[in-house]
């Protein structure tokens, strides 16, 4: 008997915790949240350098050399993000924006603008493969793109938008 309770038990189990995985959708969803209140925020302290750059980094996060004061590579184990920092560009600036846009055969599963206080900022997620999505978070002259696998998405939107809300390109 105890047996067959503990088999009934590991069943209900695994049920319950099919049921409290959350769907692509819904990853994208609570990564748009985090996002726009990322973008809404005040931006975060910086704490890292690349060149002449200060910028704010999740711990575990590292800047790849070599990364100049425009193009930097971050790498946090086998992923890769791509920041570029368009020195010309004011925080209003919808350039990079209008470039993402430029391609209407591109799908995306999340196009989204945010503007506060003079700022501009959107993000866009786009499925490439089963369980890989394209991320862009971006705000005025300021764009980070990475590869995202579907249970990273809501993370990677978070810290993303914190970074580049955090990178002053008006000095």
């Amino acid at each position: 008997m105890p047996r067959k309770r503990l088999i009934g038990l590991v069943l209900v189990a695994a049920v319950i915790l099919a049921g409290c995985m959350a769907t692509p959708e819904e990853r994208v969803a609570e990564g748009l949240t985090n996002a726009r209140e990322a973008f809404e925020q005040e931006p975060m302290k910086t704490n890292e350098k690349a060149d002449d750059r200060e910028l704010y980094l999740p711990g575990g996060y590292t800047i790849e050399e070599p990364s100049d004061e425009n193009n930097i590579i971050i790498t946090k184990g086998s992923d890769s993000f791509v920041l570029f920092i368009n020195p010309n560009e004011a925080s209003d600036s919808k350039f990079f924006y209008e470039l993402q846009k430029a391609n209407p055969d591109q799908e995306w599963l999340i196009d989204e603008t945010f503007e506060k206080n003079g700022r501009f900022g959107f993000t866009t997620v786009r499925q490439i493969a089963e369980d890989r999505y394209e991320i862009v978070t971006s705000v005025g002259g300021v764009k980070m793109t990475t590869i995202s696998e579907e249970s990273n998405i809501a993370d990677n939107m978070d810290w993303m938008m914190k970074t580049v809300r955090s990178i002053d390109t008006e000095e």
